[in-house]
């Protein structure tokens, strides 16, 4: 039997990583504790203003320190948790949690979301291959780049021309390391682009005539920043996924198109492009509207269950997950015609038809 050593390699280092950031306690500052014992010391009922009950739990956490000078020692706190757990947890024994001026300050997660990334990593290399691992370094570098821009921004610079930016770099790095540098990759990038300066302009003059009286953005009051300073970039950042994935997926098409049928017309081009791209705008419209309003499920269902209308709670507070839906949509749909267009100018030329 064949040993495949990059396989055992790849597990290997797995197994090392999960043990380490499971005793990677030290590099807290934070005091943490281990649970090694939960009593249940009180309960009691408690009513909202709607008249719903709740059952609260009194709690006596006992357990070991894991970091610091006091490492060792054991440490007994008293917590308060309720059923609903809105904005308690419910702890277990042999969990971690941190330590915050005597009181327990959140759970110890960095295990359980590590143990998800390799899941990813495993997952997506099982099914791509070189492919699949060039996709989590596409993410990598996209993550350190947007921590990046952020530091930027945090400097002074305006963060709709950080977006703008980051979005060029951002489509280009990930298309590059997906397709390689051909054609086809070179056609995708220029696309996305293209289509992602027209749904920022589109974007300006809806907002310029508007006003934002469309968006509800009373749930960004939390910002320390005027929420139209956010809004814009977010829009444009949260459609970008769908136009590199439409851009890539026409040009792509057409390309192949034109190398099995080298005499194929322009107009059969983009009829062909049309009919994939009517069963791209169903799928990804609707994935965009899924990931948005799944966003604001939690609180959506908490409102239902205190007794809110319905209606005004999403008046309320899904505007500005509708309106995400809707930009990224129409920048979706956009990128078809665009795509199509580019594609065959950089394949075709102007003088086929």
């Amino acid at each position: 039997m064949k040993i495949n050593y990059k396989h055992f390699i790849f597990i290997l280092l797995s197994i090392i990583s999960l043990f380490f950031v499971y005793n990677d306690d030290f590099i807290y500052k934070e005091e943490i504790i281990k649970i090694t014992d939960i009593e249940i010391v009180n309960t009691d009922e408690q009513k909202n203003f709607k008249g719903f009950k709740e059952t609260h739990y009194y709690n006596e956490i006992t357990g070991i320190i894991t970091n610091g000078k006091n490492k060792g020692e054991k440490r007994v706190i008293k917590y308060e948790n309720t059923e609903s757990s809105i904005d308690t947890d419910k702890l277990r024994v042999n969990d971690k949690v941190f330590i915050k001026l005597g009181v327990i300050d959140g759970i110890k997660r960095d295990f359980y979301m590590w143990s998800l990334i390799l899941l990813f990593i495993w997952l997506i290399y099982l099914v791509g291959k070189k492919r699949g691992l060039l996709s989590v370094l596409s993410l990598s570098i996209n993550i350190l780049l947007f921590y990046i821009g952020m530091v930027l921004y945090f400097k002074g610079i305006n963060l709709l021309f950080l977006c703008v930016i980051l979005s060029i770099i951002f489509s280009s790095v990930s298309l590059i390391i997906a397709g390689g540098k051909n054609e086809k990759t070179k056609s995708a990038i220029i696309s996305s682009i293209i289509s992602i300066i027209t749904l920022l302009i589109l974007t300006l003059i809806v907002v310029y005539f508007t006003k934002y009286k469309g968006i509800n953005i009373n749930e960004l009051k939390f910002l320390t920043v005027p929420a139209e300073d956010v809004i814009i970039p977010e829009l444009i950042m949260g459609s970008l996924g769908a136009i590199m994935d439409v851009a890539i997926t026409i040009c792509s098409a057409i390309s192949e198109l034109i190398e099995k049928d080298k005499k194929i017309s322009n107009e059969n081009l983009i009829k062909s492009s049309k009919e994939i791209g009517k069963d791209i705008m169903s799928t990804m419209s609707g994935v965009l509207f899924f990931t948005y309003i799944a966003a604001g499920l939690p609180i959506f269902v908490l409102a239902a269950r205190n007794g809110y209308n319905i209606f005004n709670f999403i008046n309320a507070n899904f505007s500005l997950e509708l309106t995400r839906f809707l930009v990224g949509s129409i920048g979706l749909i956009m990128t078809i015609p665009i795509s199509t267009r580019v594609a065959i100018k950089m394949f075709r030329g102007d003088n086929h038809e």
